[in-house]
């Protein structure tokens, strides 16, 4: 899958991983207990479900890992991730923004927004997968298989000149341009939350996050109650 892996690098993709903060090698005792975890944990909250399985189902990849992998242009869903018995989910996924905005949305979304940035971050998109990740990570710790303590780490690769935007400008915008400035590191958020925390209030948890990735492209004061309100949309289905 490396050749895969490669290919999402090439623009803006998330870097997902989700492990024990305690290595244990067999924390799940049969390889086959993987594929079932997985397919009861993930997340179907929008047309897309987290993890995505793909169009090749669940594979065995290793003595003591599944994977599954999407490689679809059309929608630009570039996906791979690997699960362990010890627990630890990776996941590489592409920014979609950059497969789906045209030139013609491009030139609009640069006019509204008065920008020379090319590269472009949806603020809800980014909500909404920062919310399917925490509650996958609370499934499984429901499932008694990460331990007590949760090492949740979320990265965006490619994201250095990458603007915070909505789809829909002409409705909701912003009163200035949001860019990200970092040059040799890829801005990240990590968390280490007791499974009882995350389990409790794993949506608190999300939300934090997400405002902790936006204040990384320069927007200081995200307005919590209005992300919070699409948050509660999103998570009871009523977009």
């Amino acid at each position: 899958m490396k050749e895969l892996i490669d290919k999402i690098k090439k623009t803006g993709y998330w870097r997902v991983a989700i492990r024990p903060t305690m290595f244990k090698k067999t924390r799940i005792l049969r390889l086959e207990d993987c594929k079932t975890i997985i397919e009861s944990c993930r997340v179907s909250l929008r047309g897309w479900d987290y993890p995505h399985f793909g169009t090749e189902e669940i594979k065995i990849s290793g003595n003591d890992s599944i994977e599954s992998h999407c490689d679809w242009i059309k929608g630009g869903h570039f996906e791979y991730w690997r699960f362990y018995q010890s627990s630890q989910f990776v996941h590489y996924f592409s920014m979609r923004e950059d497969y789906r905005m045209n030139e013609e949305q491009m030139r609009k979304v640069q006019d509204f927004n008065t920008t020379k940035s090319s590269k472009f971050l949806s603020i809800l998109s980014t909500l909404y997968s920062i919310n399917e990740i925490f509650l996958f990570a609370q499934r499984l710790a429901a499932k008694n298989v990460l331990g007590d303590d949760i090492d949740i780490s979320i990265e965006l690769g490619n994201s250095q000149g990458r603007e915070l935007f909505f789809w829909d400008s002409f409705s909701r915008f912003l009163n200035r341009n949001y860019i990200c400035t970092f040059r040799d590191e890829n801005p990240t958020v990590k968390n280490i939350v007791p499974k009882e925390e995350l389990i409790a209030r794993y949506d608190k948890i999300a939300l934090d996050a997400c405002i902790a990735m936006f204040v990384k492209f320069n927007w200081a004061e995200p307005p919590r109650q209005v992300l919070e309100e699409d948050q509660r949309k999103f998570l009871q289905r009523q977009l």
